[in-house]
């Protein structure tokens, strides 16, 4: 495992609610993040008549978590969210979820990924923005 990926895996065991998610790091570059969010039964929203299904708000943890931790290679933490965008494309099945997430900006004040969600087929489950303050959490580069 290299360095980077360690470092973000170790962060995310830190805090306990993303702890409580079980989030697997796949692989980090300097703007990209991908990870796993391995299913739990007790993600499932839904019923026996209706079908089960992984509820949106899981879906939308998974995309703001993902979204911030792509900052971690160029800023070296997790930033607050300032704004979330979550778009439901179809239901999730109970099933482990993938999430790739890619930083657009990292300025000064805010930076904005866009994270995408599929599942094990590659279909896309929901895609997201999100905005996060980098307000004196200075860039990597810029501390050395």
């Amino acid at each position: 495992m290299s360095d980077l990926k360690a470092e973000i895996q170790q962060r995310l065991k830190h805090a306990p609610f993303n702890k409580f998610l079980n989030i697997e790091v796949l692989e980090v570059e300097d703007t990209y993040l991908k990870a796993k969010l391995p299913f739990q039964e007790i993600f499932q929203a839904g019923s026996e008549e209706r079908g089960w299904y992984i509820h949106g708000g899981v879906i939308a943890s998974f995309i703001d978590v993902i979204g911030d931790y792509v900052f971690v290679p160029a800023y070296g933490q997790p930033l607050p969210t300032v704004d979330l965008r979550v778009d439901y494309l179809r239901a999730a099945k109970s099933e482990d979820l993938y999430a790739e997430a890619t930083l657009v900006k990292g300025g000064r004040a805010l930076g904005v990924s866009d994270i995408k969600v599929t599942d094990g087929n590659q279909r896309e489950i929901a895609i997201g923005r999100g905005v996060y303050s980098t307000q004196g959490a200075a860039k990597r580069a810029e501390k050395k």
